[in-house]
């Protein structure tokens, strides 16, 4: 690959300009190096002070990589509405404060149904800081369309990612993957297709994910083993699942707590599993709106959860896995987890009997109230080292318009048994109670 520097004056595709307004008075740098003149231009893309660099729709994927690798602090890549293909994975470089953005969704698209080298991802950004991606589309990567590793300060904001490819064999895992990051905000981007989760956040702190919209996903929404989330504005509709929150073992950060799931819609998530065989998420039913699973201190509120076929909300361990682990540091049993003022509606009207969690609802029917799977569910699942007592995982729940709120009990389980549902106890009274009100996420940058 030719140096950006010498490619860059026999290519009029890349063209360097100053950001200050989108003219170049604003800006004393204009080069990508010493030495390097300017070929000035106007782009209504570069609206940030610093330099940026415009890449027109002719520009080959070499000098945009070219672009992607040699960037400098404070840069912004502003990619022109058009259509670029890719072979390789698109990394990003070292520098901090980069801002890489298109023409909008569906105008710049960024296409990697050809690429064939460069790891699981189709961009790639790791160990940098305030970093920026917006207004483009990202389709068709045969892994995950865009992975961040240990970044502080990440914001996605209007981004669209899709696979247009009828067979979900060909569709990537995740579609917008921070994982050990930092002040993480992602808002009004639009995921579908991906065989995992739409927006999966992992292993990081001080999370914001606001009015976006995931939809033919497996999962919609992913919040694992991250601490300081709150997601609010969603719409999660038409995925396996629409919002999961959930602990797994053997990671760097484990014990996910102070998560807040509130004013969201979780309609219709009744799309068939196509997880990888395998993966965790693959045993998901088909139809759950949302659940809890082996984190602490969850408030979940305000949300909308409606027409989830097999199931509305339930509150699980990851004992309900059946998934053996050695991890001695991994707390199992969810804790201190408050359910409040949310508005159901038409759940649990068809278990996804396909599915081995799905089969076991199905077979507490005849202890159902209506005969419906309930609004609410928990597992029964109980921390033996805790006393005994009524509600010794400290789950309050206050949702007076679901259906039922039942203790699945299955701490006791046997299918084989012909009275199995009679172990299934549907009474919210043990858990009529309140916790303390989580406090808002915050972080530097993050505006209302």
């Amino acid at each position: 690959m030719a140096p950006l520097d010498r490619a860059l004056p026999g290519a009029i595709a890349l063209l360097v300009v100053a950001c200050g307004s989108g003219t170049s008075s604003s800006s004393p740098s204009t080069s990508l190096d010493a030495g390097t003149p300017a070929i000035s231009s106007s782009s209504p893309l570069c609206t940030r002070s610093g330099r940026c660099v415009a890449i027109s729709a002719k520009a080959t994927e070499t000098e945009i990589s070219g672009a992607f690798a040699q960037v400098k602090d404070g840069d912004t890549l502003a990619l022109a509405a058009g259509t670029y293909e890719f072979k390789n994975q698109l990394a990003l470089g070292t520098a901090n404060n980069v801002t890489v953005v298109g023409a909008g969704e569906g105008k710049t698209i960024l296409d990697f149904h050809g690429q064939k080298v460069g790891g699981d991802d189709g961009l790639f950004a790791q160990s940098v800081k305030g970093l920026t991606y917006q207004d483009f589309t990202v389709q068709d990567t045969p892994g995950n369309a865009s992975k961040v590793l240990a970044v502080t300060g990440l914001t996605y904001r209007s981004i669209e990612v899709k696979w247009t490819s009828p067979s979900s064999k060909s569709h990537g895992a995740y579609g917008l993957y921070p994982v050990q990051s930092t002040n993480v905000l992602i808002e009004k981007c639009a995921i579908s297709g991906a065989s995992d989760s739409g927006i999966y956040i992992g292993q990081s702190q001080q999370i914001v994910v606001r009015n976006n919209e995931a939809f033919k996903n497996v999962a919609g929404i992913e919040i694992e083993n991250s601490f300081f989330a709150d997601v609010y504005g969603n719409n999660a509709h038409d995925n396996t699942a629409g919002i999961l929150v959930f602990d797994l073992p053997g990671l760097m950060q484990e014990g996910g707590h102070n998560i807040r799931i509130y004013m969201n819609t979780i309609r219709s998530n009744n799309t068939e599993n196509f997880a990888a065989m395998g993966d965790i998420v693959g045993l998901v039913p088909g139809g759950t709106g949302f659940f809890v699973m082996a984190n602490h201190d969850v408030e979940v509120f305000q949300n909308t959860i409606v027409s989830n076929k097999d199931s509305g909300s339930g509150i699980i361990s990851y004992a309900l896995a059946q998934m053996p682990f050695t991890d001695a540091h991994y707390y199992e049993w969810p804790s201190k987890v408050y359910l409040h003022d949310n508005t159901y509606m038409s759940n649990g009207t068809m278990p996804d009997y396909a599915s081995q969690i799905g089969l076991v609802l199905g077979t507490g029917i005849p202890a159902y109230p209506g005969g419906n799977v309930p609004d609410v569910l928990w597992d029964g699942i109980v921390d033996p080292t805790l006393p005994a007592g009524p509600n010794p995982m400290q789950l309050c729940i206050k949702e007076p318009q679901a259906s039922a709120v039942c203790d699945m009990h299955f701490d006791q389980l046997d299918t084989n048994a012909p009275d199995e549902a009679k172990i299934i106890v549907c009474d919210a009274t043990p858990f009529d109670c309140t916790l303390p009100s989580l406090p808002p996420v915050s972080f530097p940058g993050l505006t209302p």
